[in-house]
């Protein structure tokens, strides 16, 4: 399938070949059919636009040099596969070596650097120039080839002096072009310390991050620990406990520079982010594992390839660790057990999963948490369903009601299928849980409280995305990431025994029953269903060795009636 995508974006003679056969590595293992059309859209050698990439390494010095020779490998990559680098040298003592260092694993990369020793200037009346706006057509230029190396000075006009920056988000944020010229696509950020660490992870890098929603619980996060090991606070006034945090003075040193560098690059993410378009995508990993030979593993590569992690961010956390196997998985079905699709190869990926943070501006998040839909609280609601005013009842500012007609139409996109919404409604009501919407119903999560009345569990009764978003934005990450959050501790939802999205539910599923399998004495009926659990593996109480809750789950939701128009 790949071949005859590519066929028309790449030659296999002469230099298109090793982009051909380097592309066709990464997309038969790691890409979907619409990735791959996406990637060709934009970076095939017959794309009109010429993208860019902001790369910033941190702690170059500290390298090893067989490393910074793989890494020249990358940046020989990257070009081949359409993303020409723009360099941008952190502040430090050491920027000159820096300098040396880049210069030569540019020309290592077979490309041509040119050094920009003043590429900021601030005026007399304090505001900002860009030599690479200004120079953006020498930048584009194909015949030139020029990979910029950006020196971290700032030009004041007023005083005639030149500086190395002390505040290097604003730098950045002031460099990028204004005009949308050079077009920058991504924003990767390499460094000895990883992504963005998450307690959830037991402190190895976010998977992903959506800026408009996490950023400013994450920076609050950074800089509350950074503070908490700046105050070298003992754990007693005693003698051998003040002695103790003495003796871990450069162990606290380095730890809260550590934070402070995770807080710094979280905040230039989200100015350099919020300059590009929202298609635009940043990543965070370690020189090491950008570093990577196999194409496949190689985060850069891969995010350039697919736009995406190296895994999902929704996958449940012990299904991608070495925890894996403290924890069960279940498959209860008619035939035999479907174990060995269990961990889809996600328990042999490389450390770089665990350092490299992929980053989006991002889509806004609305939940709502009506049990029952009015007129008060949602707009584009049949009359039928109109509630007479009873004291308490009050009008929701627009912004916090429900659009009922735009759920019903993605609905209808998503499954190619007309909503009876009468009859949904009349189901939902008085048990809605939750409904989570990203964007502009660009995607949605309508949840249920299904069961018995005093043992209740949570039901996924719809989850859509607008067909053209599916696989982007990774609005079904964050959707399922929020649902594992609200509902951490029973998670149900069902689906199409032949849905081909059933592989993508399985990974992040807990235990699968088959709906058509008798749990008890004649209460067998038969079903297109699968059911899909998700849980606190943790937790007491496993319902999978519990047949009553069983029974429940297969008997409530194998009964839902659908709600499609015949």
């Amino acid at each position: 399938m790949w071949k005859q995508l590519i066929g028309t974006g790449f030659r296999y003679d002469q230099p298109n070949a090793a982009a051909k056969k380097l592309i066709l590595s990464v997309l038969n293992s790691t890409a979907t059919k619409r990735e791959a059309k996406d990637y060709l859209k934009k970076y095939a050698s017959d794309s009109k636009k010429i993208n860019h990439c902001l790369l910033m390494i941190r702690g170059l010095k500290s390298v090893d040099s067989r490393v910074l020779v793989r890494l020249s490998g990358t940046v020989k990559k990257l070009r081949m596969l359409g993303l020409r680098p723009i360099f941008i040298i952190p502040p430090s003592s050491h920027v000159t070596w820096d300098l040396e260092t880049l210069d030569q694993l540019v020309t290592r990369s077979d490309l041509r650097p040119i050094h920009l020793q003043n590429a900021l200037f601030r005026s007399v009346d304090g505001s900002y120039s860009s030599l690479l706006c200004s120079q953006s057509r020498v930048f584009d230029s194909d015949e030139l080839n020029l990979i910029p190396i950006i020196q971290p000075n700032v030009v004041d006009e007023a005083t005639s002096t030149v500086k190395c920056t002390d505040n290097v988000v604003e730098f950045v944020k002031n460099i990028l072009p204004k005009g949308g010229l050079p077009y920058i696509d991504k924003f990767f950020i390499l460094n000895t310390v990883g992504g963005i660490p998450s307690d959830e992870r037991r402190n190895n890098a976010h998977v992903f991050i959506n800026l408009s929603q996490e950023y400013g619980q994450l920076a609050r996060e950074l800089a509350g620990k950074v503070a908490a090991i700046s105050r070298r606070e003992p754990d007693s006034e005693g003698l051998l406990d003040r002695l103790a945090l003495h003796l871990k003075e450069n162990e606290l040193k380095s730890l809260e520079k550590r934070y402070e560098e995770h807080l710094e690059d979280l905040k230039l993410m989200d100015v350099v982010l919020s300059g590009l378009s929202n298609k635009s995508t940043g990543l965070i990993t370690t020189i090491g594992a950008a570093s990577l030979t196999s194409d496949r593993k190689n985060p850069l590569l891969y995010n350039l390839l697919t736009d995406r992690s190296l895994i999902s961010s929704s996958l449940p956390r012990f299904k991608n660790n070495s925890s894996y196997d403290d924890h069960c998985w279940y498959e209860i079905s008619n035939e035999s057990q479907q174990g060995d699709d269990v961990g889809t190869g996600e328990r042999n990926q490389e450390d770089a999963v665990l350092v490299t943070t992929v980053v989006k501006k991002g889509v806004h998040i609305k939940t709502f948490s009506y049990d029952t839909l009015t007129q008060f609280n949602s707009v584009g609601l049949p009359n039928k369903f109109y509630k007479n005013i009873e004291p308490g009842d009050h009008h929701c500012d627009e912004t916090l009601k429900v659009n009922v007609t735009k759920l019903k139409q993605i609905l209808d996109q998503s499954f190619g299928r007309s909503l009876d919404l009468e009859h949904y409604l009349n189901r939902i009501n008085g048990r809605i849980a939750s409904i989570i919407v990203i964007g502009d119903y660009e995607g949605i999560a309508i949840l249920t409280h299904e069961g018995p009345q005093d043992n209740s569990f949570v039901y996924l009764d719809k989850f859509a995305v607008l067909p053209h978003l599916k696989g982007s934005l990774g609005i079904s990450d964050i959707i399922f990431n929020l649902m594992f959050k609200y509902f951490p501790k029973e998670l149900l939802w069902r689906s199409r025994s032949d849905n081909v999205v059933n592989k993508w539910y399985f990974q992040r599923s807990v235990g699968v029953l088959d709906l058509s399998i008798d749990l008890s004495n004649g209460n067998r009926k038969k079903s297109q269903f699968k059911l899909f659990y998700h849980g606190d593996p943790g937790a007491n109480e496993d319902p999978f060795q519990n047949k009553d809750r069983l029974i429940e789950y297969a008997t409530y939701i194998r009964d839902i009636s659908p709600s499609w128009a015949k």
